[in-house]
């Protein structure tokens, strides 16, 4: 059952129920971002003691801001999830398919999904569904807690607001709703947004992460796909910074390629001049699912894909796509 944006009753009398029968476990995505992470802690500390945080994997970002406010996050094994005995309810947040979580639920227990992904959301069989059009899945478990006033500390609102600036990409790819609920947080709590900003943003890399960043660069194409100015590069790791680098170098599109473990995967960023002229990356992603396989999607901004494809065939698909949107 979908539900329609800004009730959140329904949502309400699920958690309530589910709790009152046993355990519910709040699954994050497995590329574990902050706002995946950020979401399932926060909502499992409004829901209380019958809700638990879990997932396959935390982002260094998301790692740091939860040793920061001290979060509880439960990391399980793909081959052996231990789920509760007492399971009743399964709550997936910010995740498109249930491929993207990595794990296999238990047969016969409830599911509700609450994710932002538009355009990109697959869930076919779940109790409910809510996928609403923000920014960043933190702002409907903030909306959630002021509807029904519910108790949250300083902890919980810092991981919702870590949420909203990163999945934002530090409020470019915003909306409105976007700024009002990050306002709320900071003067209802008193978080130092600034010093906050200035946490999150740091990156402590080794040698070899630098080496392999320097590389990625070195390797850069340029191409007209299109109406658009897209820069590619072959990654090895950390290609959000990769790509977040060749947006400052002019690109309208930033394309990352990398092959690892019999997977392909491609990483793509938009500048917000592209986005507010057509792009919407989230969409190229989903397309490519179908005429390629494998899984992605994501934000007009931020994208990505994977799939067992070589490199150059996952490249000129997307390339492909992408010289096919006009100029608003």
């Amino acid at each position: 059952m979908k539900i329609s944006e800004n009730d959140l009753t329904q949502l309400h009398q699920w958690v309530r129920q589910k709790s009152n029968d046993g355990a519910i476990a709040i699954v994050a995505h497995k590329n574990g971002d902050m706002d995946t992470i950020g979401s399932a802690v926060c909502l499992a500390s409004l829901i209380g003691p019958a809700a638990k945080a879990c997932g396959l994997h935390v982002s260094k970002v998301a790692k740091r801001v939860l040793e920061q406010v001290g979060g509880s996050f439960h990391l399980m094994d793909s081959n052996k999830p231990m789920w509760p005995r007492t399971l009743a309810g399964i709550i997936v947040v910010d995740c498109a398919s249930y491929s993207q979580t990595g794990l296999q639920f238990p047969e016969g227990i409830p599911v509700c999904v609450i994710d932002h992904h538009q355009g990109g959301t697959d869930w076919n069989e779940t109790d409910l569904l809510i996928c609403w059009e923000v920014s960043s899945t933190t702002e409907i478990i903030h909306m959630y807690a002021q509807q029904f006033d519910l108790a949250m500390d300083e902890k919980s609102a810092t991981l919702l607001l870590a949420g909203i600036i990163t999945d934002t990409g530090r409020f470019k790819h915003a909306n409105g709703g976007s700024f009002i609920a990050a306002g709320e947080l900071i003067n209802k709590y008193s978080l130092d947004y600034a010093t906050f900003i200035e946490s999150i943003e740091k990156e402590e890399l080794n040698h070899s992460q630098k080496m392999a960043i320097a590389k990625a660069l070195s390797r850069l194409e340029s191409i007209d796909a299109g109406e658009w100015f897209l820069l590619h590069t072959k990654g090895s790791t950390n290609e959000g910074i990769v790509a977040h680098s060749l947006l400052a170098a002019g690109a309208d599109v930033a394309l990352v390629v990398r092959r690892a473990e019999n997977e392909t995967r491609l990483i793509g960023r938009a500048s917000r001049t592209a986005v507010n002229a057509g792009i919407h990356l989230g969409n190229i992603m989903s397309e490519l699912c179908t005429t390629l396989g494998g899984e992605g999607g994501g934000h007009s901004g931020a994208a990505g894909w994977s799939g067992d494809v070589p490199t150059i065939t996952a490249r000129s698909g997307f390339i492909s796509s992408l010289s096919g949107i006009r100029r608003d």
